[in-house]
C-alpha cells in the first residue's frame, strides 16, 4: 500500500530530531502504569495464598486507583513548577518504591501500602507523559503520538496479566513487581537525558489542584472501602451511606470550586452528566471479574494465573477489535453507544452463570461481551460527551472521562468486597464443603448485585445517545 507524502512526512517528524528516545520514554512511562493495573490481576491469588488478608482482596486494587486519581490530578502542578524531567523521574522512582515494597511485603498491610505507592507514581507518571506529548511533539503530530499511546494501552492491557500470570505460575509472583521495578529504574535514569528542554517548555495547568474535590473523593472511596471489610453491618451500612453523601459533597464542590476535578459549568449540560454517569456506573459494575474472577476460578475449578491471563488477554482483544471496526467502517453512533452498554452488562450477567458452573466457553463469552461492548460504544461516548460540552470545558471534559471511569473501578472494588466478604469468602472453614458452597454464592452476587447499577449505566447511554 503506498503511502502519501504528508504521512510519510509524519512519520519521520515523530523521530526526527532527537524526538524519537522521548517518544519511546513516553510510552514506557505509560506501559509501566497501564501494565502494572492489568498485572495485580493474576498474581492475587498468589499473594493472598502466601500473606493472607483474602478480605482486603479489593483494596489492592482501590488503593492503586485513588492513589493514581490524586496523583493525576497533580500533574499539571508539578510539570510546570518542577519541569517535566524532574517531575517524571522522581514519580518514576516512587513507582519503583512501591513496586519493592510490594514484593518485600510480608504481610497484606505492607501489599496494600506497596500498591498504594504504585497508583501514587503511576498516576503521576501517566499525567506527565500525557503532558509531555504536548511539550516535545508539535501540534501536527499530535495524533500520531497519542495513536502510539493508544497502542501501548492495549498492548499492556494484553501483556500485563499474561506477565503476572507467568510469575505467579512458577510460584513467584513477586517477580512481575521487580520486573516493573527495574523497567522503572530506567525511566529514572533516562528522563533528566531525554528530556532536558522541560523546564522552560512545559504546559502543565498551573491553575492549581482541587484539594476541596479531593479530599472528598479520597474520603468517600475509603469509607466505603472499610465497609467492605467490617463484620457488624449496621456499621457497614452506615459506612456505605456515608460514603455516598461525600461522594455527593465532590460534585458539590467541583460545582463550586474554581479549581475542579470535574467540567463543573458542563455538569448541567445533559448529555455530559450522562456521559460521565455512564463510565462511572459501567465501570463500577463490571470491575467483579478482575477482583475475584482469579480468586474464585482457583478456588471452584483449579484455573491457573496463566489460563486467567489468557481469559482477561481476551477481553482486551476484544475492546481492541471492537474498537478498530467501528473506526474503519462507518456505524451508526446512537446505536452503538446504546447497543456497546446493554452487551457489556450483559457480559455481567452471563458471569454470574459461567464462572459458578465452570463453563470455559460461557467464561469466555461473557469476556468477549465486556470488552466488545465497550469497543463498540466507547469512542462514540467520548466524542458525544466531549462534543456536548460548553465552549472553554472540551478539554477538562475529555480528562474527567478517564478520571470518572477511575473512580468508579475504585468504588466498585470496594463495593465488591463488602459483598464477597459479607457472604463470608474471607472467613476461613475447615470444611472443604462449606468453603465451596460459600464460593458458589460469592461467585453468583459479585456479578448479580451489580446488575441494577449497570442497568443504571445502560440508561446513562440511551440519554447520551439521545438525537
Amino acid at each position: 500500500m503506498q503511502v502519501s507524502e504528508t504521512e510519510a512526512s509524519v512519520r519521520r517528524g515523530l523521530f526526527s530530531e532527537g524526538r524519537g528516545p522521548i517518544l519511546v520514554l513516553i510510552c514506557a512511562g505509560i506501559w509501566l502504569h497501564a501494565a502494572d493495573m492489568t498485572m495485580v490481576t493474576t498474581v492475587m491469588p498468589g499473594a493472598v495464598a502466601e500473606l493472607g488478608g483474602v478480605a482486603w482482596v479489593a483494596w489492592a486494587w482501590m488503593l492503586e486507583l485513588v492513589g493514581a486519581i490524586v496523583a493525576a490530578a497533580c500533574g499539571g502542578l508539578l510539570a510546570t513548577r518542577f519541569g517535566i524531567a524532574r517531575m517524571l523521574a522522581l514519580t518514576a522512582a516512587v513507582f519503583a518504591l512501591g513496586c519493592i515494597v510490594t514484593a518485600v511485603s510480608w504481610d497484606m498491610a505492607g501489599f496494600l501500602a506497596g500498591r498504594l505507592l504504585q497508583g501514587i507514581g503511576g498516576g503521576a507518571m501517566l499525567a506527565l507523559c500525557n503532558i509531555g506529548i504536548a511539550v516535545y511533539f508539535p501540534d501536527r503530530l499530535w495524533a500520531r503520538a497519542y495513536a502510539a499511546v493508544s497502542l501501548v494501552w492495549g498492548v499492556s492491557a494484553l501483556v500485563g496479566p499474561l506477565a503476572g500470570g507467568l510469575f505467579a505460575e512458577i510460584g513467584f509472583w513477586q517477580g512481575a513487581f521487580w520486573l516493573f521495578a527495574t523497567q522503572s529504574v530506567l525511566i529514572v535514569v533516562a528522563a533528566p537525558a531525554l528530556l532536558r528542554r522541560a523546564a522552560t517548555q512545559s504546559r502543565g495547568d498551573d491553575t492549581g489542584v482541587p484539594v476541596r474535590s479531593l479530599m472528598f473523593l479520597v474520603s468517600a472511596v475509603l469509607v466505603i472501602g472499610v465497609a467492605s471489610v467490617v463484620e457488624i453491618w449496621w456499621i457497614s451500612l452506615a459506612a456505605v451511606l456515608t460514603g455516598i453523601v461525600l461522594l455527593a459533597g465532590c460534585v458539590n464542590a467541583d460545582r463550586r470550586g474554581d479549581v475542579t476535578l470535574l467540567p463543573g459549568r458542563s455538569l448541567g449540560v445533559a448529555p455530559v452528566a450522562a456521559g460521565l454517569a455512564m463510565a462511572f456506573l459501567l465501570a463500577l459494575s463490571t470491575i467483579s471479574f478482575s477482583t475475584y474472577g482469579p480468586l474464585l476460578l482457583e478456588r471452584l475449578h483449579g484455573m491457573s494465573p496463566l489460563e486467567f491471563g489468557y481469559l482477561a488477554a481476551l477481553e482486551s482483544v476484544a475492546w481492541s477489535l471492537a474498537a478498530m471496526l467501528v473506526a474503519r467502517w462507518p456505524f451508526d453512533e446512537t446505536r452503538c453507544i446504546r447497543v456497546g452498554s446493554a452487551i457489556v452488562v450483559a457480559g455481567t450477567a452471563l458471569f454470574a452463570y459461567a464462572i459458578p458452573v465452570g463453563s470455559l466457553t460461557l467464561i469466555i463469552l461473557a469476556a468477549t461481551m465486556q470488552g466488545g461492548g465497550f469497543g463498540l460504544c466507547w469512542a462514540y461516548v467520548i466524542r458525544r460527551t466531549v462534543t456536548s460540552a460548553r465552549a472553554g470545558d472540551r478539554e477538562r471534559t475529555a480528562g474527567a472521562l478517564p478520571t470518572v471511569q477511575m473512580l468508579g473501578y475504585a468504588v466498585g472494588a470496594a463495593a465488591v468486597g463488602i459483598v464477597a466478604n459479607g457472604l463470608g469468602f474471607a472467613e476461613a472453614s475447615s470444611n472443604a464443603a462449606i468453603d465451596r458452597q460459600i464460593a458458589e454464592t460469592v461467585a453468583v452476587w459479585v456479578f448479580l448485585a451489580f446488575i441494577p447499577l449497570g442497568l443504571g449505566g445502560i440508561a446513562a447511554a440511551w440519554r447520551l445517545a439521545r438525537p
